[in-house]
């Protein structure tokens, strides 16, 4: 399908440093993007469709360019990219509702705006020559013959007579990209506007590629003449892939206000870790209780669990591991924080049982009050007893009950050393059997901590604690 020329030049008054990355975030609009000269060209006659037009597409590059430059996006709009360029050179820049320029107006741009003419501009304007259209209108043969053929060879491109050809940017197959400024950034907050930019950049590279990230590093020079390391940084993840380079400006912000710059920053870099194609975002149980239209502020879950992981350190938050056990302490492996144990594994084989939807990592002692054990209040006990009888072993790691198929609130019968022996076994294993702990659960309720899982736990000594907490209710 022919689609009529549309060609951008793009320019951002506050970009200093690196141009790269202005090219990488260009390419979520046209995988058609080259330099040219001294700024990035644009060929949106492809995908103008799929954008609804110039005046959508302005919109949606401005949109997805706020936050990452102070200035304002400009761009100039031709038929060809030295046409497209030239008329950024003269000032004559897209406004909305503005459409291709006619020939007879690109034939009026100053000669000076076609850099193939450049050279020759004193010369041919004691001639009276100033603009494309009296170039063009001289003879051909006497203007190659005295100027050569690459002012009119660029002449006929940029008017579309001759065909152009460029070399598009390719993005890479990992993101890596740094951004380099003459003058040196002091604290973490100078920081953030390089970074939003490369951020910006990384959104362009994702689109294009249909990817995702799931973990980024940065990284910076510090000024080499002070006495201190020559980089610093540090690594992100992410609970789910995004592309969103809000996502990745968020958690950045949030880690750079942990850190202090040792020495001032000449360069920020930013590479991909790790990425995989994209794919709709799964939903979860607090981004379905907490919707931005009924609270504007929430966060989703792992939004949530990022920011902790930024401003408490990422071995402070941990995930629970269920495990398969009837074991009410081995349910779970990981983290010193409260986790679910619920899986539907678990639920099947012990669907008589009353298991809670929290754990602690280790039952905790409760106070009595007379005869009633107290947590924030006197407990109530609403069901129970469940009895568990567990095996500990030596060490004091729990073993599985003896008969793994019966259901949690089954009384389960330990081997005793009478029945071992009978079986043939010597004495001396008998001094490293288990010894039999009997527990009876309870759902019980606290008048502010709602409801609990408590155990008793038989035959406990003199001055030891016979109630114990060991989980929660949601």
């Amino acid at each position: 399908m022919h689609h009529p020329p549309h060609w951008l030049a793009l320019q951002c008054p506050s970009a200093e440093g690196s141009a790269a990355w202005l090219g990488t975030w260009a390419l979520q609009f046209t995988p058609r993007v080259v330099w040219l000269e001294e700024a990035w060209l644009l060929d949106v006659a492809p995908t103008l469709r799929l954008w609804g037009g110039l005046d959508r597409l302005a919109h949606h590059m401005q949109e997805r360019l706020a936050g990452h430059l102070t200035g304002t996006l400009r761009w100039a709009l031709g038929p060809t990219a030295l046409a497209a360029l030239a008329r950024g050179r003269a000032d004559q820049w897209w406004g909305a509702g503005d459409g291709l320029p006619p020939p007879r107006q690109l034939l009026g741009l100053p000669l000076h705006t076609l850099a193939a003419a450049r050279p020759h501009v004193a010369v041919l304007g004691r001639l009276g020559v100033r603009t494309w259209g009296q170039l063009a209108s001289l003879p051909r043969d006497g203007v190659a013959r005295r100027w050569g053929a690459t002012p009119l060879q660029a002449l006929d491109q940029a008017l579309g007579h001759v065909p152009e050809s460029h070399a598009w940017l390719l993005p890479q197959p990992v993101f890596d990209q740094t951004l380099v400024w003459s003058h040196h950034l002091e604290t973490a907050d100078q920081l953030m506007q390089p970074a939003n930019r490369l951020l910006a950049a990384l959104h362009g590279w994702l689109v294009l590629r249909q990817r995702a990230a799931l973990a980024l590093r940065w990284s910076w020079q510090h000024d080499p003449r002070r006495n201190v390391p020559l980089s610093g940084g540090f690594e992100l993840r992410t609970a789910q892939p995004t592309q969103h380079p809000a996502h990745w400006q968020r958690l950045t912000a949030e880690h750079l206000r942990r850190h202090t710059l040792v020495a001032p920053v000449v360069s920020i870099r930013l590479e991909t870790l790790e990425h995989v194609p994209w794919g709709t975002p799964s939903a979860d149980w607090v981004s379905a209780v907490t919707s931005p239209a009924d609270h504007p502020g929430a966060l989703g879950w792992s939004a949530l669990l990022e920011r902790l992981r930024a401003r408490l350190g990422d071995a402070a938050v941990t995930h629970w591991q269920p495990q398969s056990s009837h074991v009410p302490d081995a349910m779970q492996v990981g983290g010193a924080h409260r986790s679910p144990v619920s899986t539907p594994d678990r639920q099947s084989t012990l669907a008589d049982a009353l298991l809670p939807t929290w754990l602690s990592p280790t039952p905790l002692p409760l106070s009595m009050r007379g005869h009633r054990p107290c947590y924030q209040g006197e407990l109530e006990l609403l069901a129970g007893p469940q009895r568990l009888e567990l095996a500990h072993w030596p060490s004091g790691t729990p073993a599985v009950p003896a008969h793994h198929g019966e259901a949690l609130g089954c009384s389960h019968i330990c081997p005793s050393p009478a029945t071992d022996l009978a079986q043939g076994d010597s004495p001396e294993d008998t001094q490293e059997a288990p010894q039999a702990t009997l527990r009876d659960y309870f759902v019980a309720r606290s008048p502010r901590a709602g409801l609990l899982w408590v155990f008793r736990q038989q035959a406990a000594r003199q001055g030891e604690a016979a109630w114990f907490l060991h989980g929660w209710f949601a």
